[in-house]
């Protein structure tokens, strides 16, 4: 055998690169459009410069209400940009995300999407960092809007397997990046307590979002698989199984897990939104993204 590890991406650099490319050129284009780039990432990133004359086009949520109160025309409120974000975008490599029953697996799914993130990140003049992990395996890169460093670290698949460890995954970055930092974590989230880590994290970054990465079996599981061996989450004992007759408890607890996850984001101020491989990565990441409300302050 060439090695031990396990072939968990069918993409090599160059490939990864582009079918990145190729879906974040649109992805790009509707974070400039619509301004949701804005909307979720520079909270803290537009200082007010003038009013202008609205013109078709110009996004209706910057239009001044009180003006058009006053004098009947319409006026919106022009930004300048403030760049200089850090942008981190951390995979979890950890076993769980191996894991694919339809054309990609969740690992394949995630690489593609930190892809497109950093693509759009470093499009709109942001600096771009972050890396992959898991319980047995960390490797980070600097923020210096190194698009292809990111690529080239993803596409590794020695880089691929083990646990997860989320508090210690929280002590490394917030060692390692500065407070203002965006921070984009995307896992299947399988078997986290997000109070484990998330105070720490939402204490130190600018913004953390959660993006889960799910399998359609991560939802329920297929009747015709018949018996199975499956381990207790609790017991940790190992048991055969007919999928038949936890395949309705198995549904159940999975989308209460999925929305304890979504919901202790939100208790701390932070988003998550979930996206599953059977779906077209680049339409449902603009769609969760735009379900997302981000009141700018």
């Amino acid at each position: 055998m060439e090695d031990d590890h396990p072939v968990v991406n069918m993409f090599d650099f160059e490939t990864l690169v582009k079918l990145t490319v190729k879906n974040a050129s649109f992805l790009a284009e509707f974070f400039r459009l619509n301004f949701i780039y804005y909307q979720l990432i520079s909270s803290k990133g537009l200082e007010f410069d003038k009013i202008k004359d609205y013109v078709p086009g110009n996004d209706p949520r910057r239009i001044d209400w009180k003006i058009f109160a006053r004098t009947g025309k319409v006026k919106i409120r022009a930004y300048k940009e403030e760049r200089e974000l850090d942008i981190i975008i951390v995979i979890d490599v950890s076993n769980s995300m191996l894991l694919g029953t339809q054309k990609f697996t969740k690992s394949e799914y995630a690489a593609m999407l930190a892809g497109i993130i950093a693509f759009a990140a470093v499009d709109a003049g942001d600096n771009v960092g972050g890396g992959v992990y898991s319980d047995n395996h960390l490797e980070l890169i600097d923020p210096e809007g190194d698009f292809i460093h990111l690529m080239n670290l993803i596409s590794k698949k020695e880089n691929y397997g083990g646990g997860k460890d989320w508090p210690k995954l929280a002590n490394e970055l917030i060692s390692n990046y500065p407070e203002n930092s965006i921070l984009f974590l995307i896992s299947d989230f399988i078997e986290t307590n997000p109070n484990t880590f998330l105070p720490e994290l939402a204490g130190h970054f600018a913004k953390v979002f959660g993006v889960m990465i799910k399998d359609p079996i991560d939802y329920e599981l297929p009747k015709e698989l018949g018996k199975m061996f499956l381990r207790d989450p609790q017991t940790n004992e190992v048991v055969l199984t007919d999928v038949k007759d936890i395949g309705e408890e198995y549904a159940i607890l999975s989308k209460l897990e999925i929305q304890n996850i979504k919901d202790l984001f939100h208790q701390y101020g932070q988003l998550c939104f979930t996206i599953s491989t059977g779906e077209d990565f680049t339409t449902t990441f603009i769609k969760a993204m735009g379900d997302e409300q981000v009141e700018i302050t």
